[in-house]
């Protein structure tokens, strides 16, 4: 009991010190400068803290039956504007980054992991472990919030998924070499669902692989044996279970989920349609829902598959406004926000009107 209770009022100091540190270092709708960035020692903290309650979090789920952790629902939209720094440009993480309650995942192709402290428009590698020199393709997290991560050595011969602990280095390593037919490609699609199966499928053909977590090959995939005509866009759900956008790209496209023991789509019922010229950038698990997806032409949508619930819940003449034409989904956060990044106009600026990439959080979770 006593330990317990240590534990309880450490975690509570901890999670009060970072609560100053994201109220003083975000920026609802105003621009900042590089010199208002929070001092790299108190980022550099705030990522330690971090990393402690992500392992008090682990223990206490440790003693019982693990689960999920919550997450509350965040509803506080943000603007930040970004300065890109160390030669890091966000536009090659596009695709490629992950969250969980605390922190942005970000990966570049680069030699490390990179961690962005919700909130905030600074990043610092995690310090893998990395003695080979290997290359970090794509991250995920699975529904415990652990890190995996899909490496590849300089040769593009040799894949392999690291699953990561709660400091950010390697707890074990498995082996896909394999399974890679084509080498020098980096899958649009890396995930891994509530049975630790792992599923990757690559952008072009939409060709793929379900792999458990032994590194044993369940399925190589094509359209054709599962059964469309085309795969639109894929997400672990809130159920822990992958779901598929696919269909034929002239009649309406579909949500099916994906059977990973036989390699199939199962159909959810009752059947859910989009029309055939919706397209959609980016999905997710959601909150209050089974998914969240992001379209490009009509805004944030949720869907309830056991419902059959589909709903555009931000338009999308709500997320226009503060960019220029083109902006893209970074990532969705746990806490139901979309975070779109884009081009945008710094009008404040004492000097003159400069260019900015501006991450624009959108609640989107009930």
């Amino acid at each position: 009991m006593q330990k317990q209770c240590f534990v309880l009022i450490r975690k509570t100091l901890i999670i009060l010190l970072i609560g100053i540190f994201i109220l003083s270092g975000c920026r609802q709708n105003e621009i900042t400068t590089a010199s208002d960035s929070v001092s790299t020692e108190k980022f550099e903290n705030s990522v330690s803290e971090a990393i402690d309650i992500k392992t008090s979090e682990t223990e206490d789920r440790n003693d019982g039956l693990q689960k999920p952790p919550k997450v509350p629902v965040n509803t506080k939209a943000e603007n930040i504007y970004y300065h890109s720094k160390d030669g890091i440009e966000l536009s090659r993480a596009l695709h490629r980054s992950t969250a969980d309650e605390n922190n942005i995942f970000l990966t570049h192709g680069e030699l490390d992991l990179y961690i962005m402290p919700i909130g905030t428009d600074e990043h610092i590698p995690a310090n893998i472990h990395n003695p080979e020199g290997m290359l970090v393709l794509h991250v995920t997290t699975d529904t415990m919030g652990r890190i995996h991560l899909l490496m590849v050595d300089y040769d593009n011969r040799e894949y392999f998924i690291w699953q990561l602990n709660e400091n950010y280095q390697t707890e074990n390593e498995i082996d896909i070499s394999a399974f890679f037919e084509h080498k020098n490609r980096i899958p649009l699609w890396f995930m891994i669902d509530k049975d630790d199966i792992y599923y990757l499928q690559w952008p072009f053909d939409r060709s793929g692989i379900i792999v458990d977590s032994e590194g044993t090959l369940k399925h190589k995939t094509t359209k054709e044996s599962l059964g469309t005509k085309w795969i639109y866009e894929a997400a672990v759900g809130k159920d822990g279970c992958i779901y598929l956008i696919h269909g034929n790209p002239d009649e309406k496209i579909e949500i099916g989920k994906l059977d990973v023991e036989n390699g199939i789509i199962e159909n959810v019922n009752p059947a859910l349609y989009f029309p055939g010229d919706e397209i959609f950038m980016t999905m997710s698990g959601g909150t209050d829902t089974n998914l969240l997806l992001f379209s490009h032409y009509s805004g944030i949508w949720a869907c309830d598959t056991e419902k059959g619930i589909l709903e555009n819940r931000v338009k999308i003449s709500d997320i226009r406004p503060g960019f220029n034409d083109e902006f893209r989904p970074l990532v969705f956060l746990p806490d139901g926000r979309l975070i779109l990044l884009g081009e945008a106009i710094d009008t404040n600026n004492d000097n003159e009107s400069l260019k900015f990439l501006l991450l624009k959080y959108i609640p989107a979770g009930r």
